[in-house]
């Protein structure tokens, strides 16, 4: 049977912005991680240098052993091997480390380690899809902790961050003020290049095939975000901003982020701008409380109130960002 031919992701454009956190969101199957073991393999044969291969929890890399599987018809004269965290190509008859399998949730406990010759990060599907994986407490600045033990302020390390486009409320969007776009973007001055892949060629042609054709026909939201490329929960119902007469209440600090509160009549609505002068400040984590600010409970009254504006439709937001927020504060 003669194997389909696609148009697969390159790296290429992406990577000629110089950024430092490249985060490619494409559709499943586009060929990301392919790619990306394909440029850090080349570097070690070619230039000596290492990689880590990251994933968030210890037990997402159990399927490490097959890592070379697929990629070994691009490289027919080497032999690769991975031994327990290690990834290791043969050399004059010795085995040689080329990269580590790392996962983020203990890399507080390797601070210690030194990387001195890892260039490459690859952290694959660093946006979780839907399932029973939770994203790591503070997770955006665990990764930058560890990308910090790794690189040690050389400006040596490049990241390769890799997803599916599953939800725009992830922990390194909301850090970063990242937004989808289509196409590729520069964001913290240029540090971080994103690329949300335009993957119309890809979809075309998968759809051709006897399960695409199965998907965008008789399931079409999964087609949107495995082929498509497009984000559940980036859509514009109840998304509106305030009113002119609207006044504002109080001010909301949730893990997701700051925004403000205004009512006009029935109507609510939650702004990430925030007033000027005075402001009645709430924190909705007990762990995240400041001075000067007040903290929300569930049971309180007004998280009540604003529970039932939700229920009725009655809260708008000024972007999709803002009104997934409150899913993340409504729903227990």
């Amino acid at each position: 049977m003669v194997k389909k031919k696609f148009s697969y992701y390159s790296f290429s454009n992406v990577l000629s912005y110089g950024g430092v956190y490249n985060m490619i969101m494409g559709a499943r199957g586009l060929g990301k991680t392919y790619g990306a073991k394909k440029i850090v393999i080349r570097n070690a044969i070619e230039k000596g240098q290492q990689f880590i291969y990251l994933r968030r929890y210890k037990t997402e890399l159990r399927g490490r052993n097959s890592f070379f599987a697929d990629i070994q018809q691009e490289f027919p004269d080497q032999e690769f091997r991975v031994e327990g965290q290690f990834a290791q190509r043969k050399v004059e008859g010795k085995w040689e480390t080329i990269g580590y399998f790392i996962p983020l949730s203990t890399a507080q406990a390797n601070k210690s380690i030194a990387y001195p010759n890892v260039y490459t990060i690859i952290f694959d599907e660093f946006i979780i899809d839907k399932g029973s994986l939770r994203y790591l407490p503070d997770e955006a600045k665990v990764f930058m902790d560890f990308y910090s033990t790794v690189d040690r302020y050389q400006d040596r390390v490049r990241c390769l961050m890799l997803s599916n486009s599953v939800s725009i409320m992830n922990p390194y969007f909301i850090r970063f003020h990242i937004e989808p776009r289509a196409g590729i973007a520069r964001h913290a001055d240029g540090f971080i290049v994103t690329d949300f892949v335009d993957s119309k060629e890809f979809a075309n042609e998968v759809a051709h095939t006897r399960f695409g054709s199965f998907i965008v026909n008789h399931a079409e939201d999964y087609a949107d975000y495995s082929i498509n490329n497009e984000f559940a929960d980036n859509y514009d119902d109840f998304v509106m901003r305030k009113s002119g007469k609207a006044q504002y209440q109080f001010t909301l600090r949730t893990p997701q982020g700051t925004v403000s509160i205004w009512v006009d009549g029935g109507t609510w609505f939650a702004q990430k701008r925030l007033p000027r002068g005075p402001q009645v400040k709430w924190a909705y984590k007990v762990n995240d409380l400041r001075e000067g600010e007040r903290l929300l409970l569930y049971g309180d009254k007004i998280l009540s109130i604003m529970r039932t504006v939700y229920r009725k439709g009655r809260l708008f937001s000024d972007s999709p960002e803002t009104r997934n927020m409150f899913a993340e504060i409504f729903v227990r």
